[in-house]
């Protein structure tokens, strides 16, 4: 049935004092290392240590213009701190006009004498203090006891990060959240020596930025009719003449309040102003801006397709966006201005008199060339502005703006091809830092818009990726994680979806590759947490679930499994027939590898009690297991489902499309052909299929299956019609088999028809419909 995996583990794992309760009874640890979050590149531990008297002095020098926000913001941490102009100063803070320390860097050395921060750049010296901050006791961040008598071990750090663009992006146009919580924000991304703060302050759900030259963007479009009691996706028709009371703005002088909070903190502000979809909310007070002119509610939920989008044949949309911009530049000193371009559906644009004509005066070849040209006309613009554009990945289409930068989230394809055309990217796949997806398992977590994105997947992503040659890294300027608020209500609630997976990102951005273990970063979270506990920050516990992983296909037929949990300090016990594990069952130690079918059940416990539910995924062995395999279409890049041999894996996916198991058919038939090397008697093929139609995922409307002994020549031996309903849009996984009279034969051919596209009672009627299949068996 199986047999393990042998695997020697190398983890440095460093035993230390977590401090907690009163400063004065903690001694130092054995070591700091386990202290600091985001992991620095580099720790040297000296003899002795640095202890906390009566009273702290500040010295800090070559920075005029930060000197007081340095003062006060560690004043706030370290109680009665004296102000110093001598070097001997217990802590001293000093710009340095030449060094060799990296940008962003900072060289800290704690001593019996005291404690130095040396930085070559204002966000180095910031940083250093963050490391500072964290080695104080959590209680300092609410001052509730003194810090005299606290003990710092010696040690010399040496700390930079490794990407440059190191962000967070906060939707508020779904749901509005006040400026002092942008403030709470900004200060959880400094916290985690994160540098960008991605502001999305324009879609179809409320516009939230005061325009001067607009006023009506403001006293309409920022306000829609409540359905906060309602489901998002399933929202009751605007009323005529019922008033619109949920929303809420941002004024300038908010703005450039908060944008100065974030620049104290080394955090550049990013604007996102939407173009040309996602523009809807617009035309309750512009409708002539949009290609029917009708005017359009704000939206109180889901808008999908999104159709109703700018008229880019109407040139009052370009004075209206370039009046837009003029106060935008003038409120964001950053250097980038994000201009979406995503999901703009160009229905309208195909029938609009105005955009048709448009692409014959440009010589544009169809509606994709013209979304280019729109995004090149505003390009130049912003660049006249003295200002750079980012966009979603979708800008690709149709060619891309000479001096763009992507911003890719339908997986890592749009980063790819861009960084392969020289253009600046900035990672932020859906599969690894979308924080609006699910952290837990869903029936224990608060409501989410649907996916699974544990914290240990956070951690485990890889920004750059192994499509791009070394001299193409240069182009992959760093990564962001996404907070989309269609079902955060609340501040609390926008907590808790990105802590503490900011800090597992946080990692992932600052320190070396080479330096990450899941085991060791959990241990230093475990320390990090009180502190949030301390600020107040609400904050996820982490999932309780056990992810069944399957690796690679061993070269004598085995499947490696492997069992993962993020509570590292519990075990995990499972079985292989389908019984729920108990107190009772093995403990996982090592991979398995299982040679027969096998239902794997785990689950994490404590003791004798089982903590969370039982995972549970299927490995079945058949004929075609490990067989060349060939499409006819290829699956889509984002749901590759294991690449080429992954429908012949023998690896079953479970309910949620995104586990990694599951290949996604866009619009387009599977047609899947297998070599199982020799001729063979089969009698039997299945096929798994998912349907969510929420998701546009259907069943095939029917499967086919052909055999050949030579690949020539064909004999089609089985159709098979689908019998599942589409109205349930419950996640349904169906199994359709296909028998018939035992064939010997070498080549198998499948043919799963996929509708093509949605029915007319979908919310997506008429657009591409998906297929989704995870496994081939051969009988």
């Amino acid at each position: 049935m199986k047999r393990y995996i042998s695997r020697i583990l190398s983890l440095s794992l460093i035993v230390m004092v977590i401090q907690t309760g009163s400063a004065t009874q903690n001694p130092a640890s054995e070591s700091i290392a386990m202290n600091i979050t985001p992991q620095p590149q580099s720790i040297e531990l000296m003899k002795g240590a640095y202890l906390f008297k009566e009273q702290t002095t500040l010295a800090i020098r070559g920075t005029e213009s930060d000197h007081g926000f340095f003062e006060d913001y560690l004043s706030s941490l370290i109680p009665g701190l004296i102000p110093s102009k001598h070097e001997s100063a217990d802590i001293s803070l000093q710009l340095l006009k030449e060094t060799d320390l990296a940008p962003e860097g900072y060289l800290m050395k704690i001593g019996s004498d005291g404690i130095r921060i040396t930085a070559g750049d204002t966000p180095g010296l910031f940083y250093g203090i963050q490391s500072l901050r964290q080695l104080l006791p959590p209680t300092v961040e609410n001052q509730d006891t003194p810090i005299q008598g606290h003990r710092i071990q010696a040690a010399i750090i040496k700390d930079h990060p490794r990407f440059g663009w190191r962000g967070m992006h906060l939707d508020v146009s779904r749901h509005f959240f006040p400026t002092a919580f942008i403030k709470r924000y900004i200060d959880m991304i400094a916290l985690h020596k994160m540098n960008v703060f991605h502001w999305h302050l324009t879609d179809d759900n409320g516009w939230r930025l005061e325009i001067k030259q607009y006023p009506e963007l403001t006293e309409i479009c920022a306000w829609r009719v409540d359905r906060e009691h309602e489901d998002w996706r399933k929202w009751s028709p605007v009323a005529p003449g019922e008033k619109s009371t949920y929303g809420g703005f941002y004024t300038q002088e908010e703005v450039r309040e908060i944008v100065a909070y974030a620049a104290e903190r080394q955090i550049m502000v990013i604007p996102e102003i939407e173009m040309p979809g996602h523009t809807s909310e617009i035309f309750a007070a512009y409708p002539e801006l949009s290609c029917k002119g009708d005017y359009l509610a704000v939206r109180p939920g889901s808008y999908w397709p999104n159709e109703d989008i700018f008229c880019a044949g109407n040139d009052s949309v370009f004075t209206f966006l370039e009046n837009v911009i003029d106060e935008v530049v003038e409120l964001f000193p950053a250097e980038y201005i994000h201009i979406g371009g995503d999901e703009a559906t160009k229905t309208n644009w195909k029938t609009c008199p105005k955009c048709q004509t448009r692409i014959k005066t440009e010589g544009l070849a169809d509606e994709h060339e013209l979304q280019s040209w729109f995004i090149r006309k505003m390009e130049r613009y912003i660049h006249s502005k003295g200002k750079r554009i980012i966009g979603w990945d979708e800008i690709l289409e149709g060619g891309l703006a000479p001096d763009a930068t992507v911003m890719s989230w339908r997986g890592e394809a749009g980063g790819i091809a861009a960084a392969k055309a020289g253009h600046n990217v900035i990672m932020t796949p859906t599969s690894h830092v979308y924080f609006d997806y699910y952290q837990a398992d869903p029936e224990t977590e608060p409501q989410a818009i649907g996916g699974y994105l544990p914290l240990q997947k956070v951690y485990s992503y890889e920004p750059i990726p192994v499509e791009l040659a070394s001299n193409e890294h240069k182009y992959v300027l760093g990564a962001q994680a996404n907070l989309w608020t269609e079902f955060v209500k609340t501040t609390q609630h926008a907590e808790y979806m990105v802590l503490p997976r900011m800090t597992a990102l946080s990692e992932v951005l600052w320190s070396r590759a080479d330096q990450r273990n899941w085991i060791n970063f959990h241990q230093r979270l475990q320390v990090l947490l009180p502190r949030f506990d301390a600020l107040g920050w609400n904050h996820s516990q982490g999932s309780f679930r056990v992810e069944i992983l399957p690796g690679r296909l061993l070269t004598n037929g085995e499947i490696e499994v492997e069992l993962i949990s993020e509570q590292a300090e519990h075990v995990i016990r499972f079985s292989l027939d389908g019984s729920d594990p108990s107190q009772e069952s093995e403990q996982y130690i090592n991979a398995l590898a299982l040679d027969q079918d096998a239902q794997v059940r785990a689950a994490v416990f404590s003791d004798s009690q089982r903590l969370g539910r039982v995972s549970q995924r299927d490995f079945v062995f058949h004929q075609a297991v490990g067989a060349t395999a060939s499409y006819e279409l290829k699956y889509h890049p984002r749901y590759s489902g294991g690449g080429d041999t992954g429908l012949v894996d023998g690896i079953l996916g479970s309910n949620n499309f995104r586990d990694g198991t599951w290949q996604g058919f866009e619009g387009h038939d599977l047609v899947l052909t297998i070599d199982l090397g020799e001729v063979q008697e089969i009698f039997k093929t299945e096929l798994n299929f998912l349907q969510s139609t929420s998701a546009w995922i259907f069943m095939p409307e029917y499967i086919e299956v052909s055999l050949s002994k030579d690949g020539v020549d064909w004999q089609m031996v089985k159709r098979v019609n689908n019998e599942t309903p589409e109205g349930d849009e419950r996640v349904t996984l169906q199994r359709m088999s296909a028998d018939f009279p035992t064939e010997p034969t070498r080549y198998v051919k499948v043919v799963a028809k996929n509708r093509g596209i949605c029915p007319d009672w979908h919310v997506g009627a008429g657009e591409k419909s998906w297929i989704f299949c995870d496994e081939l068996i051969v009988r």
